[in-house]
């Protein structure tokens, strides 16, 4: 009886732990077996969540035609730099911001922009060059009613 005990534990513990261990190694993408290469990261401002997400132009082209989205990245341009704005309490986009970016590469020369405000994805993005290999910082002041807010990020260029 003992035997038949342990037994069905084992064959238990298997059924439960090797799911987990599977699910665990399971990368996450697109949905059409192809990953996005989208670093995304997010800071949180005075009860303001803000999203970074920084894509290559190549990767950025491939998901505008996905969504039948008619843009090209502005000449002279490496990475496309979006930014989502939430409020902390209601959890709701911010879509009347004004946002402007600022983005300082390796050797400390400075790009600045005012992102575009794209109503229907909820979010705001401009084209930059991120062609030097380094760490570049990632500055962003943002607008909404009257109150001013700074939030800031860091991306290597490998």
């Amino acid at each position: 009886m003992k035997r038949i005990t342990l037994a069905c534990m084992a064959m238990f513990s298997i059924i439960l732990i090797f799911p987990a261990v599977l699910m665990a190694q399971h990368q996450h993408g697109t949905g059409m077996g192809e990953s996005m290469k989208m670093d995304t990261r997010d800071v949180l401002v005075e009860g303001v969540k803000v999203s970074f997400q920084i894509m290559d132009n190549k990767e950025h082209e491939k998901m505008l035609a996905d969504m039948k989205m008619d843009e090209k990245p502005a000449a002279g341009t490496t990475h496309n730099i979006t930014v989502v704005l939430t409020d902390g309490h209601t959890q709701k986009e911010i879509t009347d911001a004004t946002v402007k970016m600022k983005v300082i590469d390796p050797g400390g020369k400075d790009q600045i922009k005012t992102l575009k405000a794209e109503k229907e994805m909820k979010s705001y993005d401009a084209y930059f060059n991120l062609a030097q290999k380094g760490k570049y910082q990632i500055l962003a002041s943002f607008k909404v009613g009257d109150k001013t807010r700074n939030a800031g990020t860091y991306y290597e260029v490998k």
